[in-house]
C-alpha cells in the first residue's frame, strides 16, 4: 500500500495516512516521534510525521482514537502512578517526588467506578486496549504502601482487581509494556493496524458495491 500524494513527506520521512486524535484531558501524551512505518503503510518503511490533534473525546472514549473512529477504536493510556493509582482508589496521582498527601479514600470507590464504566464502553468497541507504561513485575514490585495496607497487600489487591477486571471485560485486553516508550509505540502499531485493516474491508465493500451495480445494469436489459 504505497501512501497517496498528500501523505508524502520526503525522501526520509512519511505522514501518517491517519489522523490521531489525542483526548484534551491527557497532560502528558504521546508525540509518535521516530517511529517507523510499516510496509503496508510505506514499501520504504521511512519514519512517520505523525499527524495528532487534541479533542474532547469523552469519558470512556479512551485517550487516543482516530478522526472519523471515535467509539470503534480507543487506546486508554496509563502511566504506572496512574494504573496503581486507579485500581488501589488514589483521589489523585502520586507526582514523581513520591508526596503520599494527595491520597484520599473519599475518592476511592467514585474513581474505581468510573474506570469500570470505561472499561464497559470499551469493550463494546471493534478496537480497544488499555496500555500501561510499566510492566506487571513492576507495578507490583513499587506497589506502594497506603494507609494501613502494606505494600505486599496492595501488590496483591493491584493484582487481583486486574485480572478479575481482564476477564469482566474481556474485550479489552490490558497490555504491560516494559516502559513508556515501548507503550507509545505499541499503541501506534494497533492504531496503524486497526486502520490498515479497516481499509482493506472499505475497499471490499466498495467493490461488492460496484458489482452488484453491474448486475444491476445487466438485468434492466
Amino acid at each position: 500500500m504505497q501512501p497517496i500524494a498528500e501523505f508524502d513527506a520526503g525522501p526520509f520521512y512519511v505522514r501518517t495516512p491517519f489522523l490521531i486524535l489525542v483526548d484534551k484531558a491527557e497532560k502528558t501524551p504521546w508525540e509518535f516521534t521516530d517511529i517507523r512505518s510499516r510496509s503496508f503503510v510505506d514499501k520504504q518503511q521511512r519514519d512517520y510525521l505523525p499527524r495528532t490533534e487534541p479533542r474532547y473525546l469523552g469519558i470512556g472514549m479512551g485517550d487516543y482514537s482516530l478522526d472519523g473512529y471515535q467509539g470503534r477504536i480507543a487506546i486508554e493510556r496509563k502511566s504506572m502512578a496512574d494504573f496503581q493509582g486507579t485500581l488501589l482508589g488514589w483521589k489523585k496521582e502520586i507526582d514523581e517526588s513520591g508526596n503520599l498527601d494527595e491520597w484520599d479514600t473519599r475518592g476511592s470507590v467514585d474513581r474505581r467506578k468510573r474506570f469500570k464504566n470505561e472499561l464497559a464502553k470499551l469493550a463494546a468497541m471493534e478496537c480497544s486496549a488499555v496500555v500501561v507504561e510499566a510492566s506487571i513485575g513492576d507495578v507490583l514490585e513499587q506497589a506502594p504502601q497506603w494507609g494501613k495496607r502494606t505494600r505486599e497487600e496492595n501488590a496483591k489487591y493491584l493484582l487481583s482487581t486486574a485480572i478479575a477486571w481482564q476477564q469482566e471485560f474481556r474485550g479489552v485486553p490490558w497490555l504491560f509494556l516494559s516502559d513508556r516508550r515501548m507503550a507509545e509505540v505499541v499503541a501506534l502499531r494497533i492504531l496503524e493496524q486497526w486502520w490498515s485493516r479497516e481499509q482493506i474491508h472499505v475497499r471490499a465493500s466498495r467493490r461488492i458495491e460496484r458489482q452488484k451495480a453491474k448486475t444491476a445494469t445487466k438485468e434492466m436489459f
